[in-house]
């Protein structure tokens, strides 16, 4: 799979989901709440022209994870790229390459990757050379644990 296969930028932009015509403030308000300790983001999108201003209120206890290097990461979740992991601070990061966006969804049946193909829908069930579903589930499992202190 490459970057470009995996865009979801177009269908955001359309006419049907418009999010263009969502009002500036409403998205960019405040949905803080005091209960919420710990934070794990797993491969987070929408973090294109973020500055350090934008993340400034986030939980102090934040860990990023991120799926994939430079060869099968999804441009719209390239933290480094974006500049997003430059204004974490002192939040952890974490990083299961190689892996995709999808390698964070359940484990397909054995033939989920040919119906996903007859049916011409995305490729959630390929993934890239080398990775391990199950290996980055249990990695993630443990960020998370070791992130909540668990």
């Amino acid at each position: 799979m490459t970057v470009t296969e995996m865009e979801t930028c177009g269908p955001l932009l359309s006419e049907e989901v418009n999010m263009q015509g969502i009002n500036p403030a409403t998205w960019g308000a405040s949905c803080a709440d005091t209960r919420v300790t710990h934070v794990a983001a797993i491969d987070p999108g929408f973090v294109w022209g973020l500055a350090s201003m934008d993340v400034t209120n986030l939980v102090p206890s934040t860990l990023v994870i991120g799926l994939g290097g430079d060869g099968d990461r999804m441009l719209a979740t390239d933290r480094d790229r974006s500049g997003l992991s430059s204004h974490l601070g002192n939040r952890r990061l974490g990083r299961f390459d190689p892996a995709c966006y999808f390698n964070a969804m359940p484990i397909c049946t054995p033939s989920g990757e040919a119906i996903l193909a007859e049916e011409k829908d995305d490729p959630v069930s390929t993934d890239p050379a080398g990775s391990d579903r199950a290996a980055i589930h249990a990695g993630i499992i443990a960020l998370i644990t070791k992130e909540l202190g668990l």
